[in-house]
């Protein structure tokens, strides 16, 4: 490492006794070392900035002194000074790979529905979240925020960045239910109304049987219990109670609707994305009620993605239209929905369903009873208030002194 910062001289001792020569450089205190011989030749090392001072020395001593080699850092840049343009393009190299770590070149979207892709990248990409941006204009929490309140059928929008790669993970909403902490003794209630159908208790005593109606605070597994009649214990309760639970769905679809239909007029934008910018190429941005796609081909040579990419975009125009729907269509739309509602429910089984379909003044309501089994636990903690230590102790110390 000394001989690769430093720059050193290696040099061979000729023309006169070396020991003459050694001795006036002692005196002089020059700073020679490594001073080794290989037969009648006597070799040595000095900084180069003494060298001067040492072939001084040299001269007193009518010695004569012969370079061997160079060692340090200077020296050997020195061998290639006529290869300057190598060591440019090498510095540039590094400048640009520094500038394009500076950017997001990879955006990974998880956990998102494909009834929302088209919408939610659109949205992504209008709050800054896409390819090409500086990676310090992506806030996670700011963007978690703007995401949550824009989008409320989440119940959770993560936005993170490492490196040049951000990533967005979506979340459903999903009911929430207390949680009791693992080692706190609690009970399992009824979290909604049921007739039990099946209640199994891993720790607890099982308060239910099958066919009971229970009503939501109704406790199904308790986790106090008599432990050999000797005391009681508390616990925290474990099993399964599952129950039948009626649900009602409904919705209604109106027979004059406001949709949007293609014109079928189609503006075509190309645009080059380098380093944050978007750089048009021809085609201007339309204006009115379009809906957009767009395709992303990035650049790259031998498995090597550049910060540049060409994006074409599709932009199809759309039109309102006022279009009365028949009974039908308005039964069939309602029942899609209501489907998509039972799907998203929480349950095990489908136990029977009833379908009643009505008329408004204004359209067609689809309503149905579905029975369910699933679930219906829920803890709840157990609270314990021992006795103050203090007002036992006190109560004994009066009785001895009584004594």
């Amino acid at each position: 490492m000394r001989g690769l910062l430093k720059e050193i001289i290696c040099f061979e001792i000729t023309g006169g006794p070396s020991e003459r020569f050694l001795n006036i450089a002692n005196h002089r205190r020059l700073n020679i070392f490594n001073i080794s011989r290989q037969g009648d030749r006597t070799f040595a090392f000095t900084p180069a900035k003494e060298y001067p001072s040492v072939c001084a020395a040299a001269a007193k001593a009518d010695t004569e002194l012969a370079v061997v080699s160079r060692y340090g850092l200077i020296f050997r840049l020195r061998k290639y000074r006529a290869r300057w343009g190598f060591f440019a393009g090498f510095a540039i190299f590094c400048l640009l790979m520094w500038v394009m770590s500076l950017f997001v070149w990879s955006v990974d979207i998880e956990n998102l529905p494909e009834e929302y892709a088209v919408s939610v990248t659109d949205l992504l990409y209008e709050e800054g979240i896409r390819i090409g941006v500086l990676g310090t204009s992506i806030d996670g929490e700011m963007l978690e925020l703007s995401l949550e309140e824009k989008l409320p059928q989440f119940d959770m929008i993560k936005v993170s960045r490492m490196g040049c790669k951000a990533r967005v993970q979506f979340d459903a909403a999903v009911p929430v239910h207390h949680r009791v902490e693992e080692n706190s003794p609690c009970d399992l209630i009824a979290r909604e109304s049921g007739q039990i159908v099946s209640a199994t208790a891993s720790k607890g005593t099982i308060f239910v049987k099958e066919g009971d109606i229970v009503v939501p605070g109704d406790v199904l597994i308790s986790g106090v219990f008599d432990s050999l009649g000797e005391s009681i214990v508390m616990v925290h309760a474990e099993g399964n109670v599952t129950a039948l639970v009626e649900q009602t769905f409904s919705e209604t679809v109106r027979y004059g609707q406001t949709v949007t239909e293609p014109t079928g007029h189609i503006v075509n934008i190309n645009r080059i994305m380098a380093f944050g910018l978007e750089i048009p190429l021809f085609g201007s941005l339309p204006k009115g009620l379009y809906r957009r796609t767009y395709e992303e081909i990035p650049l790259s040579v031998w498995g090597f993605d550049f910060p540049i990419l060409l994006r074409r975009e599709e932009w199809k125009e759309l039109c309102y239209t006022e279009r009365e729907l028949s009974y039908e269509d308005c039964v069939r739309q309602a029942a899609d929905k209501v489907q998509k509602k039972i799907e998203q429910a929480d349950y095990s089984e489908i136990v029977s369903r009833n379908r009643v379909v009505s008329k408004t003044d204004s359209g067609v309501r689809v309503t149905e009873y579905v029975t369910f089994i699933r679930d219906i636990t829920e803890e709840r903690g157990l609270l314990v208030d021992p006795l103050p230590e203090k007002e036992e102790s006190s109560e004994e110390d009066g009785e001895e002194w009584e004594r």
